[in-house]
C-alpha cells in the first residue's frame, strides 16, 4: 500500500480519538487535589461529572504502582481533557528524556476505536495485530496497544519495557479496579 494511502487509513481510524482535540486542555491545577479514582459511579462520563468526580489516569495507576509493575522507579505527570472524556498519565524512568509508558483512558471511545482497527486490518492486513487475553478486545496499532474495556478505550504506549503483554495486563488490571 502506498504511504499516502496508509496515512489516510491511520487518520480515519484515529478520528474518534481526535474529536475535540482542538479544545485547550484543562490544567491539573484547576481540578481539586481531593479528586481520587474511587469517586465516580461506574459508567459516568467525565464530561458529565463534577470536577471532584473526574477520574485521573495517574490515580488509576499511581507512580508507585507503575514502579512496582515495571520494576524500576518512575515519575508520573497527568493531563486531563474532560471535554473529550480523556485522561492521560505519562510515566518516566529516572534519567529518561521522554515518557517511557503512557496510559490514556478515553471514556466511551472503545467501540469506535476497535471499529477503526477492524477497518484498518481489512484494508491493510497485519497493520493492527490482535492482542488476545487483555480487556474485552485489544490490538497493537503501531507502538500503541489499544484495549477496549466495556465502552471505554485504554491506550498504552510501552517503550523500553520487557514482556509487554504481561506488563500491559497488569497495568489494565490495576486501572480496572478503580474505573
Amino acid at each position: 500500500m502506498k504511504r499516502r494511502h496508509l496515512v489516510f487509513v491511520y487518520l480515519f481510524a484515529a478520528m474518534p480519538l481526535l474529536h475535540g482535540c482542538s479544545k485547550p486542555p484543562v490544567e491539573d491545577a484547576s481540578l481539586p487535589a481531593a479528586a481520587d479514582a474511587s469517586t465516580p459511579p461506574a459508567g459516568t462520563a467525565m464530561a458529565d461529572a463534577s470536577p471532584e468526580q473526574v477520574v485521573k489516569a495517574c490515580n488509576l495507576v499511581t507512580a508507585d504502582e507503575m514502579s512496582t509493575i515495571l520494576g524500576k522507579p518512575v515519575t508520573a505527570a497527568g493531563e486531563e481533557r474532560p471535554s473529550n472524556d480523556e485522561t492521560t498519565c505519562a510515566y518516566t524512568f529516572a534519567g529518561s528524556l521522554s515518557p517511557d509508558v503512557t496510559f490514556m483512558l478515553n471514556r466511551g471511545a472503545g467501540e469506535a476505536a476497535m471499529a477503526g482497527v477492524g477497518m484498518m486490518a481489512q484494508r491493510e492486513p497485519g497493520i493492527a495485530d490482535p492482542y488476545d487475553g487483555i480487556g474485552d478486545q485489544a490490538a497493537t496499532v503501531g507502538p500503541q496497544l489499544w484495549i477496549r474495556t466495556g465502552d471505554d478505550l485504554v491506550t498504552l504506549t510501552l517503550l523500553g519495557v520487557d514482556d509487554v503483554p504481561a506488563v500491559a495486563k497488569r497495568i489494565l488490571e490495576t486501572a480496572q479496579a478503580r474505573m
